[in-house]
């Protein structure tokens, strides 16, 4: 599931060539670890994920969203007569994003309640207004789950990356699910961009192989931290078109950082 958080504006997540997760590398005195960087990667020779190369995209709504944020909180965290331009700058900032780790947060309860959920293991029933639409869902439409969060790497093309729900559904339908937690708001529709189906073309095409995306049933399960019970399920077409346009960005990616992890 994807969760915005401030890390994440910061830095990409990696994998090594076993599928083993690398966001994180030791520092060099010992003490602790910090986030990995791309000279990491080329030193160990780790995979970036679809969504670390993903970010070599231009997003205009989540750059005007950070610019709202930013200038929302700027008027409500006035400038004290000592303070520094720089340090109230990096106060107001770390005002406009602090609601983001509350909703990081939530997104990862939901998450792991979901997963539990499709395991058939026990869930916080608090969440239930989240949890049982999706379940609702996945009843009706007949899904049989047969991986959760499956870490898939791709050596060929040089990326990794963690699949939320890889399924199995009608008489020999395969598919995809990425859950998605949106702010939402009463009667405005659920909005998909164009990384959210390169991302899924990624994943699909790494499991199911890439003659397969023709048929491959992939989509966003959108739910609602805002609107508690609101769920919507967006589906991606063309696969095709979309993994090589997630190619595309995988090249722009390996130029800007001057190092190609392909095998």
């Amino acid at each position: 599931m994807a969760i915005l958080t401030r890390q994440a504006f910061k830095g990409s997540h990696y994998y090594t060539r076993g599928g083993v997760p690398a966001h994180r590398v030791p520092t060099a005195d010992g003490t602790g670890d910090r986030a990995a960087t791309v000279i990491d990667a080329r030193r160990l020779g780790l995979l970036p994920s679809v969504t670390g190369i993903l970010s070599v995209l231009d997003k205009p709504a989540l750059g005007k969203w950070k610019c709202d944020q930013v200038a929302l909180a700027a008027l409500r965290t006035p400038k004290c007569p000592d303070e520094s331009e720089g340090y109230w700058c990096d106060r107001v900032c770390d005002a406009a994003f602090r609601q983001v780790d509350d909703a990081a947060d939530l997104g990862s309860k939901i998450h792991a309640a979901l997963d539990s959920a499709f395991a058939d293991l026990p869930w916080d029933p608090s969440l239930a207004a989240y949890i049982e639409p999706v379940l609702a869902w996945k009843q009706k439409a007949g899904i049989t789950v047969i991986e959760r969060e499956k870490v898939l790497v791709n050596a060929a093309h040089g990326f990794a990356g963690t699949a939320d729900v890889l399924f199995r559904w009608g008489a020999n339908g395969i598919g995809i699910i990425d859950y998605k937690t949106k702010k939402t708001r009463p009667g405005e529709a659920v909005k998909t961009y164009e990384e959210h189906a390169m991302q899924l073309a990624a994943y699909a095409a790494t499991y199911w192989g890439e003659a397969e995306l023709g048929r491959v049933l992939a989509a966003n399960v959108f739910i609602s931290s805002t609107e508690p019970g609101r769920m919507e399920v967006c589906k991606c077409e063309d696969l095709p078109l979309h993994f090589e346009a997630f190619l595309a960005c995988a090249a722009v990616w390996r130029y800007q950082k001057g190092y190609d992890p392909r095998c």
